[in-house]
């Protein structure tokens, strides 16, 4: 098991390395580019509660950037992150009417 301190050591040299790509943030309707290895940008990062910051980087294995195949625990918090947003910040989330 890698270290919360290693991933973030991962991640943070991913986004100096000047990584960035197609990977939006996860923030719904959010359009900047972040490093592939990051979650979102640092606005909406640093807009989750904490309890789910945690969660997110327990479930994040180095490289599944890289390899486009997380975790299914992974993938089982970052739809409880967007369940929270879509409960939290209902704006942030696209109706049926904004997509028409």
């Amino acid at each position: 098991m890698t270290s919360l301190a290693a991933k973030a050591d991962h991640v943070r040299g991913r986004i100096r390395g000047g990584r960035t790509g197609k990977h939006h943030c996860h923030w719904p309707g959010c359009a900047l580019l972040v490093a592939p290895a990051a979650w979102g940008c640092k606005k909406h990062w640093y807009m989750l509660p904490g309890y789910l910051r945690t969660k997110v980087w327990h479930a994040y294995r180095p490289g599944q950037e890289d390899t486009k195949r997380p975790s299914a625990r992974y993938l089982e918090v970052a739809k409880e992150v967007q369940t929270w947003i879509a409960e939290n910040h209902p704006s942030a989330t696209p109706t049926q009417e904004k997509l028409l």
